[in-house]
């Protein structure tokens, strides 16, 4: 069966899953009863949650993201995706690495104090609009994974334009982030990343609309 064998081929990317929970009885002890799991636009922590969602239930995140991926072609109804179909395999392994990412920068202050946790998320969050960005232009079109609007998923044209725009505007406004990222005060960098997730999110819609409004029976 295809998916068990993928599965076996991934091993490593469960190790990964798994990593946190091994290292619970090393460090649980030391993180604080309350972590900041949220933050505003000012970079400032505005959300806490108790340590065993932090240690416990948000890896499980990861897992059950990991496995959402997987399946997604079994339940495709249509079956346009299949499960070693790009990008799918490098989501699978990126997605939970991000949460490995996450859950460093939650953890982090309790052994190193005066670490930024919210700039490190907006990187993190930034780096991950860059990597899925270079895939954008891969997606075949599917009910799940992608830009979907009512307009690409009718129109498979619409889905490849939007998706090659898209994937443009995302390595495009990721770099030009990461780039600023040094050059400005974290503050200032918060409200400029929120600015760059609304232009990725608007100007793909917009075009995917236009592009269905061009065509000459609208």
């Amino acid at each position: 069966m295809k998916l068990l064998a993928t599965l076996k081929k991934e091993w490593y990317i469960l190790l990964l899953l798994l990593l946190p929970y091994v290292l619970i009885p090393f460090i649980g002890g030391q993180v604080p009863d309350q972590v900041p799991t949220h933050w505003n636009i000012q970079g400032q922590a505005d959300g806490f949650s108790d340590k065993s969602f932090v240690l416990w239930w948000f890896p499980l995140f990861a897992i059950v993201t990991y496995l959402l991926i997987l399946v997604v072609p079994l339940i495709d109804p249509k079956k346009r995706i299949s499960i070693d179909q790009k990008p799918l395999p490098a989501l699978r392994l990126l997605l939970p690495l991000f949460f490995l990412g996450m859950y460093t920068v939650m953890i982090m202050p309790t052994f190193k104090p005066g670490w930024d946790q919210s700039f490190m998320v907006f990187l993190l969050v930034t780096l991950l609009f860059l990597i899925f960005g270079n895939y954008l232009r891969t997606l075949k079109p599917n009910y799940f994974i992608g830009l979907r609007t009512p307009w690409t998923l009718e129109d498979p044209d619409n889905w490849r334009k939007t998706h090659e725009l898209g994937s443009k505007l995302w390595i495009g406004t990721s770099l030009l982030l990461l780039v600023v990222a040094f050059f400005v005060p974290a503050a200032v960098y918060s409200k400029l990343f929120f600015a760059g997730v609304m232009v990725m999110a608007i100007v793909p819609l917009a075009y995917s609309f236009w592009l269905f409004k061009s065509q000459p029976e609208n």
